[in-house]
């Protein structure tokens, strides 16, 4: 009998993938799954394919360009049992792609680590186009691989507890008061504190803010307003009596960078429990060629190792001139130098000054006790599923340089866990 009549190819629920992907397939860890399909034989489930989202944006649009980034998915685990039929593998990935939607530009990668070169791709057409530049990943503590993506994962669970103000009361002590506090009968926490709580919730946060002070029970009392006028007062719980706000007159603080005693603040609120670092917002929205022209335009006299020198760095400032691929930004604190320095205009302030505080990753890492270690670069695979008009405009676009096949000895990981999941009636 032949293979379509051996072998039924079906879509199914990305739920009916998880035991196989996790307790039969050699990486343990679930993938973006947008369609899963399953393969039958005499009803019984033998075999799963997903394909989902890459990675990221970048990787979407290095394999597609941006005009068909948003056609990419990315085959990411093919799993079944051993001693199938010949042919029954190649026979599964062409079904199942043949029941994707399409225009559809897959991308799948056979890992060099495991020694897999990627036949099963190679027997159903795929375009060889080379190896990756990945070189490296994390591992944890037990020698395991630990995915970028739980980084990013972690650190997203984590920015969400973040509280500025909450931070900012938490590392409030009588060594940032001045002598005139510190023998006050009665005082609280927040006594003698308003000047340095404000300051440094003003330079903390990037919200147009305005300074305010009034007197109250016999002391000068310092709180903050936004745009909107709502009241930012750290430090109002040191009163008996509510503070009348409405009396308030403007004010500015004494320096318009932080003063000593707020540098103090500010270093603790931002390493309070966990180490939180600043994050411009919708960068990889930003004309990064545009804003480069900007920084040569008005650089003057200063040369990228003149300005390196005087940050501190060593070749990171010249990245921030570059019109290719090595151009990085200028991160929100040293952009506001640059503003000083070049006398830059308020032309690029709402997008480059606009940020938020999010879990510093090093410090993730560390405390996972995460690795960095080399590893061989995958082979990348492509492959067009269109119709024939389709598939001749996207490949004259994106002009896919097609390589020799790479031919070598493929070694099989243990795979002989057998699911409960496979008993599943088609």
């Amino acid at each position: 009998m032949s293979i379509k009549n051996n072998y039924k190819v079906s879509s199914i629920k990305k739920d009916l993938t998880y035991e196989w992907i996790l307790k039969k397939h050699y990486s343990g860890r679930l993938p973006s799954i947008c369609f899963s399909f399953g393969l039958f034989k005499d009803n019984i489930l033998v075999g799963v394919i997903t394909f989902g989202m890459p990675p990221s944006m970048p990787l979407a649009e290095s394999i597609a360009g941006k005009k068909y980034s948003n056609l990419v998915l990315e085959l990411n685990r093919l799993v079944t049992n051993d001693n199938l039929d010949k042919n029954a593998l190649s026979y599964f990935v062409s079904k199942s792609i043949s029941k994707l939607p399409k225009p559809i530009i897959i991308v799948s990668f056979s890992d060099n680590n495991m020694s897999h070169n990627g036949y099963i791709y190679q027997a159903t057409n795929f375009i060889y186009t080379g190896k990756t530049a990945n070189n490296s990943m994390y591992i944890d503590k037990d020698g395991k691989e630990f995915h970028f993506r739980n980084l990013g994962h972690i650190q997203e669970k984590l920015t969400k507890e973040i509280n500025i103000k909450k931070r900012i009361i938490n590392s409030l002590s009588d060594d940032l008061l001045k002598k005139e506090y510190l023998n006050i009968k009665g005082k609280n926490k927040f006594t003698g504190h308003c000047y340095i709580a404000s300051e440094c919730y003003y330079h903390l946060t990037n919200k147009n803010l305005k300074v305010y002070h009034i007197k109250h029970e016999n002391s000068t009392h310092w709180f903050i307003r936004d745009d909107k006028g709502k009241i930012i007062d750290l430090t109002a719980g040191q009163f008996k009596s509510p503070v009348p706000y409405e009396e308030g007159r403007r004010g500015a603080f004494l320096t318009k960078a932080p003063s000593k005693r707020c540098k103090i603040l500010i270093d603790r609120v931002v390493n309070d429990g966990f180490s939180i670092v600043k994050r411009r917002l919708n960068e990889d929205r930003i004309n990064k060629i545009e804003i480069a022209n900007y920084l040569k335009e008005n650089k003057g006299d200063f040369t990228a190792k003149k300005l390196d020198k005087l940050f501190g760095y060593k070749d990171t400032a010249p990245h921030w001139f570059r019109t290719d691929n090595c151009f990085s930004f200028a991160n929100v604190d040293d952009w506001k130098v640059l503003k000083e320095l070049l006398k830059l205009d308020n032309k690029y302030d709402n997008i480059m000054l606009e940020f938020e505080w999010v879990a510093s990753v090093s410090e993730i890492r560390e405390e996972l006790q995460l690795k960095k270690v080399d590893i061989l670069p995958k082979n990348r695979y492509i492959f067009i599923s269109a119709i024939k008009r389709d598939k001749k405009v996207i490949s004259n676009t994106l002009k896919y340089i097609s390589l020799p096949y790479p031919k070598e000895i493929n070694k099989n990981y243990n795979a002989s866990y057998n699911p409960v999941i496979q008993m599943e009636i088609f």
